[in-house]
């Protein structure tokens, strides 16, 4: 096993919703080559808040039409999928098609297909740890129009206790966030 990513708050700062927040740091680490079966890595986000938001990865569209599927271990936590917008075969990237809120539980898998962009937060008081099987690795043109975006579709954070999707103003026409469980996203995919 090797720890080829740790992210720091400073690498998180562009996509937060309060840039200039403070919370824990780190705030994920990803182990990678974690067995030669199915599962390539795992992930660990902390638990925390910043100015608010949850703690969460990155965010990231697939640069290869390789399908990633996550497998949620232990913790609370919400997977953000928005679907690409195109127009005459190219993304535009301040636009989405649907942005959901899938609320997985441990043991339950989610199947992601390069139109879905995504991102893990943790909304639980104790780590979230989830495996996935991304051998495909990353470019940073993959990060690139989440970063230019300052952060996916939508923002999650605690409100009266609750998380709740806060609209990301650097997208146009913003289709509301929809909360789904695993099996109701697996639906909608078909």
């Amino acid at each position: 096993m090797k720890l080829p990513s740790t992210r720091e708050l400073e690498g998180l700062r562009p996509v937060l919703k309060n840039p200039d927040a403070t919370g824990p740091d780190p705030v994920y680490w990803v182990f990678g080559q974690i067995s030669d079966d199915r599962w390539a890595n795992v992930t660990i986000i902390t638990a925390g808040r910043y100015a608010g938001e949850y703690p969460k990865t990155f965010g990231h569209y697939h640069g290869s039409n390789d399908p990633e599927t996550y497998h949620l271990i232990e913790g609370e936590g919400v997977l953000m999928m928005q679907k690409k917008h195109m127009e005459g075969g190219v993304h535009v990237p301040d636009e989405v098609d649907e942005v959901y809120l899938v609320r997985a539980k441990p043991g339950e898998e989610i199947l992601i297909t390069p139109e879905w962009g995504h991102s893990w937060s943790n909304i639980g008081d104790t780590p979230l740890i989830s495996y996935d099987d991304w051998r495909s690795g990353h470019t940073p043109a993959d990060y690139e129009p989440i970063e230019k975006l300052q952060g996916l579709a939508y923002y999650l954070v605690e409100e009266n206790g609750e998380p709740t999707p806060v609209p990301n103003p650097n997208y146009k026409n913003l289709p509301q966030a929809q909360w789904v469980t695993v099996s109701e996203f697996k639906e909608i995919q078909g």
